[in-house]
């Protein structure tokens, strides 16, 4: 069941909320289980490593944990008989891909397989395999939808932080820290032919660009509002404008989530316009958003980072999930046409 909220300039915004957590995907570049960062590292409290491009925790060697003997004055010689010492060759420092058990930093074991839908969205058939790695899944066998759907245009990966995060969305209509949330240029923009003429995100006349978002105890909602303000700063509304919204208890740093309208999805991507009076929602779009840092106190204001991947703008009624349009009608939403 999808939850509908009515918000800023009578823009209205889908939030997946309720299903089942879609299967395990790949970690976050730098946390653990996670590749590398090309320099060889990852975030702190965790390395690279060696040989396999994978973030674990570091090795304690002094840990005090370690096995010795009753007898033993202080020398931590590894005892070949007492099985502890196996346990801590169990470790996630000393994960082996490939050993038939999957440990801690290891996404998945060799062998292991699930869906190929579960991977990505845009997949319909077939069975991803763990890699070589134990970090992520193979997809060469993974079928798409077989409509021949192609994405219209595709947003660069983005990464952005919210310095302020309106609590509620009284506070975000009052616009009361608009300033701090005003940019130069838009974080997601893009132009699709349509029909001969291209159709700009956001609208090429825009000179000014308001990114901010709320939250409520369900989720929360980030908006690209454009504007065309003269030199007395008397702005009107420039469309279409861009609406993301995330299920609030999905939200931990590291995790990421996957951007699409169906109920698997915990976070949607629309962008809005007006036609013949009406605001109704022109694209979707499809993609992957990873939490980079969330920071959220009942009663007060939060902060926001996060990074989406490459994300692949469609039409609602030709998505890699087919024709949407019925799930987003059936929320009370219009189809631009």
């Amino acid at each position: 069941m999808k939850k509908i909220i009515l918000v800023l300039f009578s823009v209205f915004l889908i939030v997946a909320c309720g299903g089942d957590d879609p299967a395990p995907v790949p970690a976050a570049q730098g946390t653990l289980g996670g590749k590398c960062y090309p320099n060889n590292t990852c975030n702190d409290g965790l390395i690279c490593q060696e040989g396999r491009n994978v973030c674990v925790k570091q090795d304690d060697s002094a840990d005090s944990d370690s096995p010795v003997s009753d007898d033993d004055s202080g020398d931590s010689q590894k005892n070949d008989n007492d099985p502890s010492d196996d346990a801590d060759s169990a470790s996630a420092d000393d994960a082996e891909c490939g050993n038939g058990t999957k440990e801690t930093g290891e996404l998945c074991e060799k062998g292991e397989y699930v869906n190929c839908s579960t991977v990505s969205s845009e997949y319909s058939s077939g069975f991803a395999l763990c890699n070589d790695f134990c970090n992520g899944w193979k997809t060469d066998e993974c079928e798409t939808s077989g409509n021949g759907v192609q994405p219209l245009a595709t947003f660069p990966a983005r990464t952005h932080e919210l310095t302020y995060l309106y609590n509620g969305q009284d506070a975000f209509n009052g616009m009361a820290n608009q300033e701090d949330e005003l940019w130069t240029a838009a974080l997601f923009n893009a132009s699709i032919d349509v029909n001969g003429s291209a159709y700009s995100i956001p609208n090429p006349q825009a000179n000014v660009h308001w990114l901010a978002a709320y939250y409520d105890s369900a989720a929360l909602y980030f908006y690209q509002s454009s504007f065309l303000c003269d030199e007395n700063m008397s702005c009107q509304d420039a469309t279409p404008g861009l609406v993301l919204g995330a299920d609030l208890s999905s939200l931990s740093a590291g995790k990421e989530l996957s951007i699409g309208i169906s109920d698997k999805h915990k976070v949607n991507m629309l962008i809005m316009d007006v036609m013949n009076g009406a605001d109704c929602v022109m694209l979707v779009g499809y993609g992957t958003l990873t939490v980079d840092s969330v920071k959220i106190a009942v009663g007060s204001a939060g902060k926001f980072g996060f990074t989406t991947s490459k994300t692949e703008i469609y039409l609602p009624v030709a998505t890699p999930e087919g024709d949407m349009s019925a799930e987003i009608e059936g929320a009370g939403l219009k189809i631009c046409k």
